[in-house]
């Protein structure tokens, strides 16, 4: 698999939006495209950098924040080696600053500085890392908590389920604690990566769901401690369903996916494959989520000997099909 073969273009730049969002990926040939419709964000600016967080429809809500430091390679480039050893810089206050800063806005511009955001690791070149969404209009968003051994239950009677975060564990004494013994919650470093997908698995795109809070369903991530299942999540008035637009396998241009490719396999730049939107569009419209492997096996072959890749435009917005 080329390194970094897969390149995501978006039209509108971390568009978040209740209607149409629209989206061009290219894909290159033997790796998978991965279409995707969702509501949430991502954003890294580097020390003394801006990050930007932007709605061109709906409000920001800040899902968490750290200004700090939690790898060795993130705003790595050019760092001498002491000034990115320390993986384990957490700014507490990170999360309040940016909610106070950007919450409810459409745009919100703030500087990952120790001025904004004080110094937690003197020393070491840090970062702001952010993951928010765009809450639609007429969205809701809910947090909800199910002590271990209850039941999580979500009713968003006849809008759409999005979970947008959750963690099966103890990150504070008071929670689900009444009755229980000082040795069973004061482990409260206690984190379930895979919540979220468990979560979501069950959950997104539905009206309603209902999930065991317990270990067998999301695992035992520290023994002994009294957990609890808390999870942020919206309902959201119109489904998001992927729609191809345009699709083409093969090759247009001699620089797309071009990299150590020899000048006989990116010569051709009139390759097309005519049947690429049907083969898309049977695949993914209708769906959140869809991966379709780039491959003359899936496309047939337009031009042998021509190293080609999978160019897609498509949007998320409401089922053209009723789900009352």
């Amino acid at each position: 698999m080329q390194q970094g073969s897969m390149s995501f273009i978006f039209l509108l730049v971390l568009l978040c939006q209740c209607g149409v969002k629209a989206v061009i990926l290219t894909t290159c040939e033997g790796d998978t495209a991965q279409l995707s419709c969702d509501f949430t964000s991502h954003v890294i600016a580097c020390e003394s950098d801006t990050a930007r967080l932007q709605c061109d429809q709906g409000r920001i809500q800040v899902l968490s924040a750290n200004y700090g430091r939690r790898n060795s390679a993130t705003c790595s480039s050019g760092k001498p080696a002491n000034q990115i050893s320390n993986v384990q810089c957490n700014q507490g206050s990170s999360l309040s600053v940016l909610a106070n800063r950007c919450d409810g806005r459409k745009y919100c511009s703030i500087s990952a500085s120790n001025i904004i955001f004080g110094d937690p690791c003197v020393g070491t070149y840090k970062y702001l890392d952010v993951s928010y969404i765009c809450i639609p209009s007429g969205a809701v968003l809910y947090k909800r908590t199910s002590c271990e051994g209850g039941t999580f239950r979500i009713n968003c009677n006849k809008r759409f389920i999005k979970v947008l975060s959750a963690n099966y564990g103890r990150t504070n004494r008071a929670t689900c604690s009444t009755g229980k013994p000082a040795n069973q919650i004061s482990n409260v470093q206690c984190t379930q990566n895979s919540s979220l997908s468990v979560l979501a698995a069950q959950c997104d795109g539905k009206q309603a769901c209902s999930i065991s809070t317990s270990n067998t369903v999301f695992g035992n991530p520290c023994v002994g401690t009294y957990k609890y299942l808390n999870a942020f999540y919206i309902c959201y008035p119109n489904n998001h369903f992927i729609k191809v637009s345009a699709a083409n396998y093969g090759r247009t241009n001699h620089a797309t996916c071009s990299s150590g490719r020899p000048a006989g396999q990116i010569s051709n730049v009139q390759c097309s494959q005519n049947s690429s939107l049907s083969v898309l569009a049977t695949q993914c419209n209708g769906k959140q989520v869809c991966s379709i492997p780039a491959t003359n096996t899936v496309f047939g072959d337009p031009c042998v000997g021509t190293y080609k890749y999978l160019n897609v435009s498509y949007t998320c917005g409401p089922n053209p099909v009723s789900l009352a």
